[in-house]
């Protein structure tokens, strides 16, 4: 899987900050034989105490790549917040994976796990915590930490007992109840508009519940927001909060089908192994990574 080319705006912010992003070969890449391996590049501390907001990692794929399964996913970097080859997958580049449409399924990067990242010196670990990410100021000292993982759909949704980051709605919508309310209507109008808003997937975010405070699950409680937490393949820590897996929508208003997925919107914030607190010390403005276009930003609030 390629990496996303950096281009002149991300240069700028690349040398503002001081920020070295691990970034593919723009080559075609037909075999492993013919891979262009880079050299790594070091670790810089810019990434730490900001807020970094991640827009349509998934788009710009090569053709035919889809993450439909645990042995070919999307692996992303959160320490230099960039996509990362495929054929890198035995190596510290890359700290999470993305893979399912469905199942929507975070992992991690762990050597000693069986998974996609087997055989390397990575060290993650990954949970998913019943708590509102600007809620969550510190790594919780009893925190189970599991690797590869499997952070998917949660028991909110699916009347399992797994605790996840997004919810499947079915043939109905227990989020928008009123978007699907003229499903069985002999209007053929009414029940296309009501098959915009089936078989959705909504990622359990602050935004969310901010907009629709009175959703119910199938167990008929209200929805509660998810954080996710995960030791890199470093060894440091980061917090994160997946907010949509359709591309270009984030606000929760405008979600319904027909917009491509999985292509996910997250933010996340990452400290230092032995700093154990988010958001003690935000020392640097937030950035906006946008994987459509290729750039990056420096966020005013």
């Amino acid at each position: 899987m390629k990496n996303i080319c950096i281009n002149a705006t991300m240069r700028t912010v690349v040398s503002l900050f001081g920020t070295i992003l691990t970034l593919a070969s723009c080559g075609d890449i037909y075999d492993l034989n013919g891979f262009d391996w880079e050299a790594e590049t070091p670790l810089s501390d810019s990434v730490f105490n900001r807020e970094i907001r991640v827009l349509n990692y998934g788009d710009n794929l090569p053709s035919g790549h889809s993450p439909l399964d645990d042995m070919d996913p999307m692996l992303f970097s959160l320490e230099k917040f960039s996509s990362v080859n495929l054929n890198y997958k035995t190596t510290e580049r890359w700290d999470i994976s993305f893979s399912g449409i469905f199942r929507s399924s975070i992992g991690v990067n762990n050597g000693k796990s069986q998974g996609i990242g087997y055989g390397s010196s990575a060290m993650g670990g990954i949970a998913v915590l019943d708590t509102p990410y600007s809620k969550l100021m510190h790594v919780p000292e009893n925190i189970n930490f599991s690797s590869p993982g499997d952070i998917g759909l949660d028991a909110q949704g699916t009347l399992s007992y797994k605790t996840g980051h997004a919810v499947y709605t079915f043939g109905g919508n227990f989020v928008r109840p009123d978007k699907v309310s003229g499903y069985d209507e002999s209007d053929p109008k009414a029940v296309q508009e009501a098959n915009l808003y089936r078989h959705m997937i909504y990622c359990l975010s602050e935004d969310l519940i901010a907009s629709f405070p009175n959703a119910k699950n199938l167990q008929g409680k209200p929805l509660r927001p998810r954080t996710i937490v995960i030791k890199t393949a470093r060894g440091n820590f980061v917090k994160l909060e997946t907010q949509s897996v359709y591309k270009g929508v984030k606000d929760p208003l405008l979600m319904r089908r027909g917009y491509t997925v999985p292509i996910y919107t997250f933010r996340y914030m990452a400290i230092k192994a032995d700093e154990q607190r988010f958001g003690f010390v935000t020392r640097r403005p937030a950035l906006a990574v946008n994987m459509s276009t290729n750039t990056v930003s420096v966020q005013k609030n």
